[in-house]
């Protein structure tokens, strides 16, 4: 993990000092035949599988792809000493037998075995560090599974703080809230941190203890939102849900935003999809879902405030819950010819916005007074 470390810090070094000097990207190419000349004159590089080191490289540039594609937001950073690291074999360099792995030039090492996998030469195999404890990750080429649904009806979803989803039947799922529950717990562990002294190895253990209280969180939330995903797309075979702003959601409720999870919620929800053969709908980003009457589909004429819960329409009398209202109409809505992309399926709007605004700063950008 060490040499791993240690090469994609040089690597990255590398790839900056060349954008600074000649102002542009260090192609992947030279920086792959360079680096496998560094590594001959290095033997504690050598520790590591030559296919190992590109494959860093590879996902250093990968990377930053994600990263120009608005994927993520910080370009890739320098890695500390003892930070989670990964590195992966790809065609030699190791050997498994049964719970044993063998890897060159490190020695043998046993494993728990906690499911099974196809027979056959593996096609990559990655060991990663994460939380102080390491994984093995075995990829094999097999056929997925298809799972069968239980019933072929069409959903409306509407997510929300207080309650995670909101059906348009009526039926409401509440987010269990794990970091809110443990954050007694994890104040706790700060302080004890923050109390012992600094590279000493009591603090060590202070730290370990607090990262295994996160883990424990990330774990429980990540196995209920995967049965929760399992559960709905058993049961629809067309959910329709919400194309939320995520990063402003956080700006205005912050730590609540990011334990409900829901832009994660919704990346498993679509995995599972695929497997059961279910349709998920994102619904267009600026529909007004909470102030369109489902009955007479009649505008409310103003913007609700976020405490109204319940609301009548001023134009048919019909008294609407605000959620179960907004779970209606995403379930009916239908997106207009000008809103289908070429395929003809609902188009991907969620950077109209922003798109939009940076033209108008642009357009009313005043130019330089001349001297």
């Amino acid at each position: 993990m060490e040499t791993s470390r240690r090469i994609w810090n040089y690597a990255l070094m590398l790839h900056r000092k060349y954008y600074e000097w000649y102002g542009k990207t260090l192609p992947e190419g030279k920086l792959k035949s360079y680096i496998a000349k560094k590594r001959k004159s290095n033997p504690y590089w050598l520790k590591l599988n030559s296919q190992s080191v590109q494959e860093i490289i590879e996902r250093l540039y990968e990377s930053y792809q994600r990263f120009f594609n608005k994927l993520q937001i910080h370009p890739p950073q320098f890695k500390s000493r003892g930070a989670d690291m990964s590195f992966c074999f790809k065609q030699c360099g190791y050997s498994i037998d049964n719970d044993r792995i063998t890897v060159n030039k490190i020695g043998t090492y046993r494993f728990l075995k906690h499911r099974a996998y196809p027979k056959g030469k593996p096609r990559t195999v990655r060991i990663k560090k994460y939380n102080n404890r390491f994984y093995i990750i075995i990829c094999c080429d097999c056929s997925p599974k298809k799972l069968q649904r239980d019933c072929n009806g069409t959903c409306g979803i509407d997510f929300g703080l207080k309650t995670f989803i909101t059906k348009d039947d009526g039926r409401t799922i509440e987010s269990p809230r794990w970091l809110f529950k443990e954050s007694k717990k994890l104040r706790k562990l700060d302080k004890a941190k923050d109390k012992k002294v600094k590279g000493s190895n009591r603090r060590k253990k202070a730290a370990i203890a607090r990262s295994n209280t996160y883990a424990k969180v990330k774990q429980r939330r990540e196995d209920w939102q995967w049965k929760l995903a399992h559960s709905l797309c058993r049961q629809y075979a067309v959910i329709k849900i919400e194309d939320l702003c995520l990063l402003g959601m956080k700006k205005l409720w912050g730590k609540k935003v990011s334990d409900i999870a829901i832009g994660e919620f919704v990346k498993k929800l679509i995995h599972v999809a695929g497997k059961y053969g279910t349709q998920i709908i994102k619904v267009d980003r600026f529909y007004a879902s909470s102030h369109i009457c489902h009955k007479c589909k009649n505008h409310l004429g103003r913007k609700l405030l976020l405490w109204e819960r319940q609301w009548a329409c001023p134009h048919c009398g019909e008294c609407h819950d605000r959620d179960v209202n907004a779970a209606i109409n995403i379930r009916d809505w239908k997106p207009s010819p000008d809103q289908r992309d070429a395929s003809g399926q609902p188009a991907d709007r969620s950077k109209t916005k922003t798109v939009r605004s940076r033209q108008r700063r642009i357009a009313n950008k005043k130019p330089y007074a001349s001297a």
